[in-house]
């Protein structure tokens, strides 16, 4: 059993600290400053000059290496997707709990082992997705209930963002489906929009598997990559509306991704990404306000503490709850490859790794596609499957 060690100040171990492990690490430092925790150690393959000068913390080139030296309570996993189990489980074995970088694993089976491993460990497990954090989702699931826009008629995710080459040629599995063979599964719905699908399936009170009907995909890819960069979503529910995302890498312009309950009476758009809510009811914008977020660390260093006091130790994003999400992440796993968006139907900008395809007109395909629950090619987008 996890022993969930009782000194005030938990050992917290990061592991791949640069690109947006940066992020984790950064967060860790600001809840030593506090006295929260303490920094266990750092792993990565490689350290820079900044690294070694900072001295807060021994510095390791593997997780193996670094829980033979440290008791560490908790370990932070921001590595590349197709390392998460290995890792994840290392870290339960060693007693340890887990803030798990999204997406937390490559398909369905590897969910079920590392949920068994945390069942058997007793260890808790925090899934990256920032978005199930924010104040909003409960205040939103209040108004929902309330009955303030009606009867839930649909759930919706729009996502349209910029992503250059650079992007996509940063790392050896970015953009990839396998990597020798192994599967990685980067793309738009399983990695930089996933927070979108994730907090889709939330507001739609389906984060269980079991509780999908079916899942259709319908996805392409504008840029040289294995992955989709611009898909459809959609998701029945063996009960309750039809939810939507549409999502693409390739717009004019980054734009806020949105979470959208439409009711009878009206609707609830959610900027995940700024934690703002906008209702409206009846044509008419009732209110509009921003309601800040737990951190993901803060939760579960907070769940911790719930379960050494004899309580239970609710998540706000546990890996029970990704098990719609991994579901979706198996079904693009096991899908044929994306659809080539061809060359005459795409508008490369800039040069360099800053070059990056633009689908024109694709911000309102994708409203389109959204709002009226079809995929591209029901919509008969110029570029889609025929």
């Amino acid at each position: 059993m996890n022993p969930h060690s009782a000194e005030s100040a938990p050992a917290v171990v990061v592991v791949g600290i640069h690109g947006h492990g940066a992020s984790h690490v950064e967060a860790a430092r600001a809840l030593v400053a506090t006295g929260a925790i303490s920094l266990g150690g750092l792993v990565d393959r490689v350290f820079t000059d900044a690294d070694r000068a900072a001295g807060d913390a021994p510095l390791f080139t593997s997780l193996d290496d670094c829980l033979a030296a440290v008791q560490a309570d908790v370990v932070i996993l921001s590595t590349p997707i197709h390392t998460h189990l290995e890792l994840a489980v290392m870290a339960l074995e060693h007693g340890a709990d887990l803030l798990l970088e999204k997406p937390p694993v490559t398909s369905n089976d590897e969910l079920d082992q590392l949920l068994a491993v945390a069942e058997r460990t007793g260890g808790l497990v925090q899934v990256g997705f920032q978005s199930l954090g924010s104040r909003a989702i409960p205040e939103i699931e209040s108004r929902v209930g309330s009955g303030e826009i009606g009867a839930v008629t649909a759930i919706e995710a729009t996502g349209t963002w910029v992503r250059t080459v650079g992007y996509w040629t940063r790392a050896a599995w970015s953009g990839r489906r396998l990597l020798d063979g192994v599967p990685v599964v980067d793309g738009v719905v399983t990695n930089p929009l996933a927070h979108a699908v994730q907090t889709m399936l939330r507001l739609g009170g389906t984060t269980d598997r079991a509780a999908l009907a079916s899942i259709e995909l319908d996805q392409y890819r504008a840029n040289t990559i294995e992955a989709d960069d611009t898909s459809v979503v959609r998701v029945t529910p063996r009960s309750g509306p039809i939810m939507t995302a549409a999502l693409t890498l390739c717009a004019e312009e980054t734009t806020d991704p949105v979470v959208t309950v439409r009711g009878e009476r009206g609707s609830i758009r959610f900027l995940y990404t700024r934690d703002l809510v906008e209702v409206v009811v009846d044509g008419e914008t009732v209110s509009r306000s921003a309601t800040g977020r737990i951190g993901l660390l803060d939760d579960l260093l907070r769940a911790r503490r719930d379960l050494r006091a004899g309580h239970a130790a609710r998540l706000v994003s546990s890996l029970a709850d990704a098990s719609a999400f991994t579901a979706i992440l198996d079904a693009v796993r096991s899908a044929p490859a994306p659809s080539v968006i061809a060359e005459h139907f795409v508008d490369w900008r800039g040069s360099g790794d800053d070059r990056r395809p633009v689908i024109p007109g694709i911000e309102a395909f994708v409203a389109a596609a959204a709002s009226t629950a079809s995929t591209f090619a029901e919509l008969g987008t110029p570029w889609s499957r025929r």
